[in-house]
């Protein structure tokens, strides 16, 4: 299943990387997530970005995530695998790796802790599309990596037809519909849950998030109230949906987001710790997470 940008406006899930009392990672723990997530909803499956630990991961572990995470879903959703890396060689090779795994569609953070210039970055970019005959989701998290995608900085890579879309994990909804009225046959997917629906309005067509596969069935409602006109109701669902993050934020996002993510393979936690430098959840972060999954039940009871 190749995606398109037609294929982008859905609600996918930024999944956890497992892991068994080892540390090392379940792909069987992956499978069962992955067929829950699409039971309920979820419509596609984005692996190995922030929220799956990817650049805690080597080579072969994201592989195998890839591998499981294309297994799993069967071809009834779309699996992106990020493949950023430090370097263009690295990058490559995962980019490879995940295109015969048969990854969907590929995304990539730009190059992070030096100080590259754009051109250096958009070359980084290339080299990678060159390398693969996969689409590439160009991944725009500029608190991370120190770049920023806009218009002006993104135009060239967003006039290659080998790019299909750019996830705008920011907060600057200006710079994402300036980027959509400048190339409008490009997907924009929102990046931060918390502005699903304000991203929505400015002109994204779909959400990667860490919170997507707790609550799709809040996305879903704040999608369907937004398609017939009540965006006072479409607002309210966000509310929720930020309550939730507001908390996860509170504990440790990525840490709390995995710990409740377990309820959908076994119960909270079954997923696993977050890799040091990571820190594992205090007892009284587990039980603030544990009264937080109580009110998550009532509000998806609600939809």
């Amino acid at each position: 299943m190749v995606t398109t940008a037609a294929d982008l406006g859905v609600l996918m899930a930024a999944i956890a990387t497992p892991y068994d009392a080892e540390g090392a990672v379940d792909t069987g723990l992956l499978s069962t997530l992955i067929g829950d997530y699409v039971a309920r909803g979820v419509e596609g499956i984005y692996c190995c970005g922030s929220s799956g630990e990817g650049l805690l991961l080597s080579a072969d572990e994201r592989t195998a995530v890839v591998e499981t995470a294309v297994s799993a879903a069967e071809g009834r959703i779309p699996v992106v695998a990020h493949v950023g890396a430090l370097s263009t060689r690295e990058a490559i090779e995962l980019a490879r790796r995940a295109q015969q795994a048969g990854a969907s569609a590929l995304s990539m953070i730009p190059p992070i802790y030096y100080s590259f210039g754009i051109e250096a970055v958009l070359d980084h970019y290339r080299a990678v599309l060159d390398a693969v005959d996969l689409p590439l989701i160009v991944y725009n998290i500029p608190q991370f990596t120190g770049t920023e995608f806009t218009v002006e900085t993104a135009g060239e890579l967003l006039d290659d037809d080998r790019v299909i879309g750019l996830k705008q994990t920011a907060h600057n909804m200006y710079a994402l519909e300036r980027m959509k009225t400048a190339f409008p046959d490009k997907a924009y997917i929102n990046g931060f849950d918390e502005v699903f629906v304000p991203a929505l309005a400015a002109g994204a067509r779909g959400t990667i998030g860490t919170t997507v596969g707790l609550q799709v069935e809040l996305f879903q409602a704040a999608r369907r109230l937004l398609d017939v006109g009540d965006l006072a109701g479409a607002q309210r669902v966000q509310s929720r949906i930020n309550h939730v993050i507001a908390e996860l934020v509170a504990i440790d996002v990525f840490p709390a987001a995995k710990y409740l993510s377990g309820r959908s393979a076994g119960g909270a936690g079954a997923l696993g710790d977050c890799r040091r430098p990571f820190r594992p959840l205090s007892d009284a972060a587990r039980a603030r997470l544990d009264a937080l999954g109580v009110t998550l039940d009532r509000f998806l009871a609600e939809v």
